[in-house]
């Protein structure tokens, strides 16, 4: 992006990124657009040092061109 745009304070972005989404798709569909972003539970970094146990990072970004390949990434 090459538009310079100040940041806003994050009171102010969640404010008006609310009143964007409410305006641009109502409010129930926003609240339930918010719920698809949720925080999730658990502890992530936990989690994936269990994925990621043995794995070298030649075999993930392997694994990352495959998924390109089959267009699922």
């Amino acid at each position: 992006m090459s538009e310079d745009v100040p940041l806003m304070g994050l009171s102010e972005l969640r404010n008006r990124g609310f009143e964007a989404l409410v305006r641009e798709l109502g409010v129930a569909n926003a609240v339930r657009f918010l719920h698809l972003h949720g925080t999730g539970s658990g502890d992530y970094t936990q989690h994936r040092e269990k994925w990621l146990a043995g794995l070298t990072i030649e075999q993930v970004e392997e694994e990352i061109r495959r998924m390109k390949l089959r267009g699922e990434i």
